[in-house]
């Protein structure tokens, strides 16, 4: 005959069962909401948008690696700012956008069994280093496609109703590098046997480009695309002033707020205390409000 148990034994008996059944219920899916970093911290910050950044790989203090172990990574928050990748050593490697301007929060968790490890990721967006001027020097006796050719053709031949990106008039599109070459049929070095110098300097008025009412191309303009054309027809640019600081343009989303955005870590997150601290670093010697127009 069994003793009878006493109403506290029951209770913990209970109480005991009831904790086990929910231990062993529970299921857990990684996100960056609901996973507390017990394993480390790490810091990214891109060298460039676009550019892969060095891997990032999970610290494993707890977890006995084997061939059971799995690696899962948190979708990334906010979602949109770039792409990931596990490489073959279950690092990751961040890629971010070319409109990164948020702090982008992940994880890599790592699991043995029941054993797990987490490894929170913080990645900056990349600091932009176009402010300082770059490519080459122009010369007089070049022809650069980017400054001289395309706005030529832009205002000239790819526009709505001609040979746009919409229009196309006769499958032409013009309003690009590689559509000029192509639909333009330009043969590099030879401009006589080039279409598009063929159209431009066609004697015949109804066959002319661009066509009536359009303005004719001017006696300069059309001496400069045979020119681009006998020196390879080539995608090139040049800038007048190489290495120079570009003081244009400098807006607050794609340089301000990238390059304080460590910053905000500690001086709080959000628009307002970014603009603030904007200001208060714009008040230092050396700096202009007009870099914010």
């Amino acid at each position: 005959m069994k003793p009878k148990q006493s109403k506290m034994q029951k209770k913990f008996n209970i109480f005991f069962t009831t904790m086990v059944l929910f231990v062993f219920s529970c299921t857990h899916q990684p996100s960056v909401q609901d996973i507390i970093p017990i394993s480390s911290m790490v810091n990214l910050t891109p060298t460039c948008a676009g550019c892969p950044s060095s891997p990032v790989c999970p610290i494993t203090d707890d977890v006995l690696i084997n061939t059971s172990t799995t690696y899962k990574v948190c979708a990334p928050q906010p979602s949109g700012q770039g792409v990931y990748e596990l490489n073959d050593n279950y690092c990751l490697v961040w890629t971010p956008s070319d409109s990164q301007t948020e702090i982008v929060t992940t994880c890599i968790v790592v699991c043995t069994g029941k054993v797990c490890d987490t490894t929170l990721i913080t990645i900056f967006p990349p600091v932009p280093s176009d402010t300082v001027q770059t490519g080459i020097k122009c010369s007089q006796d070049t022809v650069y496609f980017e400054n001289d050719i395309l706005p030529i053709i832009s205002a000239s031949c790819a526009y709505t109703g001609c040979h746009n990106e919409t229009t196309a008039a006769d499958g032409v599109r013009l309003y690009n590098y590689s559509n000029i070459i192509n639909t333009g049929k330009v043969k590099a070095f030879k401009p006589s046997d080039s279409k598009l110098y063929e159209v431009i300097t066609e004697s015949k008025a109804k066959d002319v480009m661009p066509p009536s009412p359009a303005s004719k191309l001017t006696t300069l303009q059309i001496n400069m695309i045979g020119k681009w054309i006998a020196q390879g027809a080539k995608n090139n640019k040049c800038n007048e002033n190489p290495g120079s600081c570009n003081t244009e343009n400098v807006s607050f989303t794609m340089y301000i707020k990238p390059a304080l955005a460590s910053c905000s870590t500690c001086h709080k997150t959000g628009f307002i205390y970014i603009v603030k601290l904007t200001f208060s670093v714009l008040q230092l010697p050396g700096f202009s409000l007009h870099l914010l127009y």
